[in-house]
């Protein structure tokens, strides 16, 4: 009875053992799967990582192309500006940017050819109403801040504002 007995114990001890043990194809199995789960992780990661990276790449590439795009733009106009170093340049190139609505007079005056060194008797014509933008035109720029460009009929006139002086004429400046 003794070899029942031991052999009883030997077996409670070596069956709770072997029943708690995986076989090895089941480790292997559930190994696989972890392997599988870390994968799909892995290679969603990297799915996210590529988006975030494609994302930077158009915002850099639009901040690029708008940077050109201003350049570009500012390059143009340098250029224009180069090429019209004189408004009469300018005109025989761009016609209608020198077609202006009709000339209207201040109330009781009439249009009169003037000469440099004529003195408009009103101040009248010194209104904004009259004023021409010399960049807008590439007129050379007024020297001191109390002259400007006023139009005067299809003139333009360079005048001192201080004593109503004609500076310099522009006959036939506009069309």
């Amino acid at each position: 009875m003794r070899n029942v007995v031991i052999l009883a114990v030997a077996a409670g001890l070596v069956l709770p053992t072997a029943a708690y043990a995986k076989p090895a194809n089941e480790s292997r199995q559930q190994a696989r799967i972890e392997a599988r789960v870390d994968a799909r992780a892995d290679a969603r990661q990297d799915r996210r990582d590529d988006r975030r990276d494609a994302r930077q790449d158009r915002r850099e590439d639009r901040r690029e192309y708008r940077q050109d795009r201003r350049e570009d733009r500012r390059d143009y106009r340098q250029a224009q500006r180069q090429n019209y170093r004189d408004w009469r340049a300018y005109r025989q190139a761009e016609r209608n940017a020198f077609r202006r609505g009709a000339y209207v007079a201040p109330r009781g005056l009439r249009y009169r050819p003037v000469r440099a060194g004529a003195r408009l008797n009103s101040n009248l014509f010194w209104g904004s109403r009259y004023w021409i933008n010399a960049h807008d035109y590439y007129l050379p720029q007024p020297r001191y801040g109390y002259q400007r460009y006023i139009r005067y009929g299809n003139d333009v006139l360079l005048i001192d504002t201080r004593n109503g002086r004609v500076i310099t004429v522009y006959s036939s400046f506009f069309w």
